[in-house]
């Protein structure tokens, strides 16, 4: 994927989790459902939603990198909201 004609490496989970918010841009997406999207049926073996901060942190990060821009809000008990 690139931003701004640099390329920017994702894991496939940054990729799926990317194509997802880029889906529902403008929305307020859930913890909930960001988890059901990126592992389905197995998101109930998860304990805690710790993975999905380690991953919006790393996509933040890289996107700010290349663009300067931070793409995300953070709807505080609720989910995130792509911008």
């Amino acid at each position: 994927m690139s931003v701004k004609d640099k390329l920017m490496i994702l894991t496939k989970k940054e990729y799926e989790m990317l194509l997802y918010f880029i889906a529902n841009k403008g929305r307020v997406v859930s913890k909930n459902a960001i988890a059901e999207h990126l592992w389905g049926d197995e998101m109930d073996m998860l304990d805690s939603f710790d993975f999905i901060y380690t991953h919006i942190k790393n996509l933040r990060k890289k996107l700010m990198d290349l663009s300067g821009k931070d793409f995300f809000a953070t709807i505080y008990g609720v989910g995130y909201k792509f911008i």
